[in-house]
Parts: structure tokens; sequence; C-alpha cells
């Protein structure tokens, strides 16, 4: 069975280089786990799906709340899923920091929110 998983945190400040760190570890690690989805960031946010069998993705979501690089992780959505929406991202990256605070405000955001927030990113061109 396959799950969803989306959450956000507050930023870490790790600058340009420690987003790359976390995009080649999650790349890296996700490959293995079966794992896909998109991280979103901008300069105090981070704004993260996950999409993969539940145990994996539950297993990915602890060891992320754990991570010292950002702070307050909170979860917005885990449900199961027929199929993903970042299928061929084993973590597509987005950068946010070109829209207002009002369009990227994880905390005010429900869950389809959210995900509508990353599929328009996707669409604009924003990733990396």
């Amino acid at each position: 069975m396959l799950s969803r998983l989306v959450y956000f945190s507050v930023e870490g400040d790790v600058g340009a280089q420690g987003i790359l760190r976390i995009l080649d570890e999650a790349r890296e690690g996700n490959r293995g786990e079966e794992i896909t989805g998109v991280l979103a960031f901008d300069r105090h946010w981070f704004l993260q799906c996950l999409e993969g069998p539940r145990d994996a993705v539950t297993r990915k979501f602890l060891a992320i709340a754990r991570d010292q690089r950002h702070s307050g992780v909170t979860l917005v959505a885990f449900e199961g899923i027929s199929s993903r929406l970042f299928p061929d991202w084993t973590m597509g990256a987005m950068d946010a920091s070109g829209l207002d605070r009002e369009a990227f405000d994880p905390p005010s955001m429900t869950a389809s929110a959210a995900l509508a927030t990353l599929r328009g990113l996707r669409a604009t061109g924003a990733t990396m």
C-alpha cells in the first residue's frame, strides 16, 4: 500500500549548500526505499511531500523529525493513496523564495492547499 505524507518545518538557516546536501542525501536514501517526493523551501520554511510504501515513508519521516537542520516539524497529512503525484522524483526540489509570504506560508495551508502549492511550483518550472 502506498502512502503520502506532507509536513512543514522551519528551515534552520542551512544555506544553499545545506539544501544541496539535504537533496543529495534524500535522493540517495529514497531510491532504495522506493520513496518519491518533493521539497519546497524558501528562506524560512520547508514544505515536503513523501510518497511510497507506508513503512518506508514512516521511517523517513521519523528520521526527518530528528534532523537538526530544521525545527518545528509539523505533520499536515498522512494518507493511503492509489497513485503518486511525484512518481519521477526520488526527491524533487523547488525554490519558493520568489513567492510572496501569502503564497508560501505552510502553517496556514490545509493538506490540499499544500499539495496544490507543490503542484503549482512544479508547473511553473521552479524545480532544481
